[in-house]
């Protein structure tokens, strides 16, 4: 197994899956760090990367905690596909985020699928590209081709 290409698929899964996921809220905290400038660039630049530092260590820990079992599980059944570990993604994405919402803040419902959302965006998105970096190659490769299957 080559352990150098999955560490860099896995980061730069977990990057994408963050760059998506946390997208409209660096949109917003773009906003808010530009008014901030005042205060000194630091400081701005903090705000502004924010969302994208927390969604890419959530998305690291998932892919660690979620992806990795999932991706031993498909293989051992042979069903490694895009959508496997996009579903795959999505749900453990959306349901860990909202167990951790509410276990830290409590209260209101509907504040945890709200932010649910966006842990199964981010976990969707780093699904898809930890199938397209790390999986997709290897699972194509040993595929058994059509035209064998009829002879």
């Amino acid at each position: 197994m080559d352990w150098p290409r999955l560490f860099l698929a896995g980061l730069k899964a977990a990057a994408m899956g963050s760059l998506i996921g946390t997208s409209l809220l660096t949109a917003i905290t773009l906003v808010v760090g530009v008014t901030a400038l005042r205060e000194g660039l630091g400081e701005a630049l903090f705000i502004m990367l924010l969302p994208f530092l927390v969604g890419f260590g959530c998305a690291l820990g998932g892919l660690v905690i979620v992806g990795l079992p999932l991706t031993l599980w498909l293989k051992r059944k042979a069903q490694e596909s895009r959508s496997a570990y996009l579903s795959g993604g999505l749900i453990g994405g959306g349901v860990v985020t909202m167990v951790v919402t509410w276990a830290i803040l409590g209260g209101d419902p509907y504040f945890g699928l709200f932010i649910a959302f966006f842990g199964a965006l981010t976990g969707g998105a780093t699904g898809h590209f930890w199938w397209r970096y790390a999986r997709q190659e290897e699972v194509e490769h040993n595929l058994t081709p059509l035209v064998e299957v009829f002879e």
